[in-house]
């Protein structure tokens, strides 16, 4: 059993026409929305207080193509962001409360950490070699890590959180591959790439969450490409009165290197 699947594995990295694996790094220029509660009246991340500068993070990608159509992927970014200003309106948050005027100064955090595989099992559409569209179904685990603490100036009060979820996902994705040697020989592809999932919660008392990728790969070369994007990440998270209804959204640009 075990010898046939080793040649399998062995065959399928053969035959495929691309480097098996990649790794795909860049900046994502993410700024945060949503609002948190934790008592009388959510609080806006963009109104009540202003947490919604964007920022630069690190973002890195690896997937393996195992075998022929299956494609399982590891991703990992870790974001941070903090503020201060005058509070806008009037909120409890735990048991602290704001007031309008109040002096604040808040911080928040978003660590993630995700598995999943793809099969590229639907490919409505294929005029020649040269363009291909497939339709891939996808299921995986991705942990968040989520850290918010405000602080009242006024009232030298504070609460602060730290939540860890596990998202049971899953979704499809849309790919369009078009091989451009035939027509310049500045580039071997460009792929256009959509993802999106679905999620439910565990952990804490639970929640959903759902994301929406999308982007285009620029191959200059059999190991070497370029790729430009947009990324949403959106969770609706729970811990007893606790609700972190927000995420992060914005563009990608980086590189991919195949091996």
């Amino acid at each position: 059993m075990i010898h046939a699947l080793l040649v399998t594995l062995i065959l399928g990295l053969q035959n495929s026409e691309q480097p098996p694996a990649m790794v795909r790094f860049g900046a994502w220029l993410p700024r945060l929305g949503g609002t948190i509660q934790d008592g009388v009246g959510a609080i806006d991340l963009e109104t009540n207080i202003d947490l919604s500068d964007q920022e630069s993070i690190p973002l890195i990608e690896f997937t393996l193509a195992p075998i022929e159509d299956i494609t399982l992927s590891f991703s990992v970014f870790d974001y941070s962001t903090a503020g201060s200003g005058l509070f806008v309106g009037s909120r409890t948050f735990g048991s602290m409360s704001m007031a309008a005027g109040d002096s604040w100064t808040a911080s928040t955090s978003i660590s993630s950490v995700g598995f999943e595989g793809a099969w590229d099992v639907i490919k409505p559409f294929q005029a020649s070699q040269h363009a291909t569209l497939t339709f891939a179904p996808i299921a995986g685990l991705q942990w968040f890590g989520v850290d918010t603490s405000l602080q009242n100036l006024t009232s030298s009060e504070s609460v602060s959180h730290s939540n860890g979820w596990v998202a049971l996902q899953g979704g499809l994705q849309m790919r369009f591959d078009w091989d451009t040697r035939s027509s310049t020989n500045m580039l071997d592809s460009i792929t256009i790439d959509s993802k999106l999932l679905i999620g439910t919660l565990f952990g804490e008392d639970g929640g959903s969450m759902w994301s929406l990728q999308t982007g285009i790969v620029l191959q200059f070369s059999q190991n070497v490409a370029g790729y430009f994007g947009y990324r949403l990440q959106e969770l609706n998270a729970e811990d007893g009165n606790y609700t972190f209804n927000a995420g992060l959204q914005g563009l990608f640009v980086g590189g991919e290197i195949r091996f």
